[in-house]
């Protein structure tokens, strides 16, 4: 009977450490990864990425997709340092919005200009990173001993799309041309009174 209810205890601790356990987590900005602008733009990525559990850096992102629209840059990784974990050395959640001035969010996506209208690149967004038990900041870190696993994957559904000029950007472009062909066609005489 002992041995059946040590065993059970043993189960139901392994079920519970199990259940309990923090995932990390990549969510995109916008929700869904659909972003869209003009051929010739350059877009992005804002991102928020959590992690409860030990420690964690970000070494690159990239941006797969099967259609070629453009080109991805890697912000995340490129100029941005940044511990994910707990405190006193980390912070559980990272997130930035995309500027790309100041080079902040995951990564920018450049539209080539020559891009068709209504175009769309689908794919995901691959960040790969690496995992410490202790935090690189800390004084005590070693890089030999701390390191718990490197080139870890975390996914996140992403889309560009190409859009078209609005339509009063055409409404405007079309009355102007109108214009000059207007004043082409008056008489002479007409412009000098």
């Amino acid at each position: 009977m002992l041995k059946r209810l040590l065993l059970l205890s043993a189960i139901l601790s392994i079920l519970f450490a199990t259940t309990t356990q923090a995932a990390t987590v990549l969510q995109l900005e916008p929700m869904g990864g659909a972003i869209s602008g003009l051929p010739g733009s350059t877009i992005g990525w804002g991102f928020n990425l959590s992690n409860t559990e030990n420690y964690l850096v970000v070494t690159s992102a990239a941006f797969e997709s099967a259609t070629t629209l453009g080109t991805f840059t890697d912000f995340i990784s490129a100029s941005n340092f940044f511990v994910v974990g707990p405190a006193p050395n980390a912070s559980t959640v990272w997130a930035q919005t995309f500027n790309a001035t100041t080079q902040t969010g995951i990564g920018s996506f450049t539209i080539d200009p020559g891009a068709a209208w209504s175009s769309v690149a689908n794919g995901q967004i691959i960040l790969s990173y690496d995992l410490f038990s202790r935090s690189p900041v800390d004084a005590l870190f070693n890089p030999d001993t701390d390191t718990l696993s490197n080139g870890n994957l975390l996914t996140a559904s992403a889309s560009v799309t190409v859009v078209p000029l609005p339509a009063a950007v055409w409404l405007f472009g079309s009355a102007l041309v109108g214009l000059a062909g207007f004043a082409r066609r008056r008489p002479a005489y007409a412009l000098a009174a």
